[in-house]
């Protein structure tokens, strides 16, 4: 499928597909510098941050790679808990009125499709 469509392209456009591949490859081969250089760039980016910290009189970390590697806080925030406990509270309300369906036996129909009844009627 790939092949067809790149043949299409080359077929309907082949300046443009020569001006595309070429700059592929040129891509591809610069990709070792482009790596280097964004290492380069975070270890200055990190440097930057640690001194910002040390002025600041906090300690750094050393966290040496891309934001979003930070280590999360174990303790849930408050409005966190607020929520967790108001879908909690809903969820009981939910309980208590399916409480009658389920003091009540299954009628037959219910438990035709059961996973159970099926393994016990073998």
């Amino acid at each position: 499928m790939v092949y067809n469509a790149m043949k299409l392209f080359m077929e309907i456009n082949p300046q443009l597909f020569d001006d595309c591949s070429h700059e592929y490859t040129e891509q591809q081969n610069s990709a070792a510098s482009r790596e280097a250089s964004r290492e380069r760039r975070w270890a200055a980016i990190t440097e930057q941050a640690n001194r910002r910290k040390a002025a600041n009189g906090t300690a750094g970390t050393g966290a040496g790679g891309p934001p979003g590697r930070t280590i999360p806080n174990p303790m849930p925030r408050l409005d966190e808990v607020d929520a967790a406990e108001d879908n909690q509270k809903r969820l009981d309300s939910l309980k208590l009125q399916d409480g009658d369906r389920r003091d009540r036996r299954p009628e037959v129909h219910d438990r035709q499709n059961s996973v159970g009844s099926a393994r016990s009627q073998r």
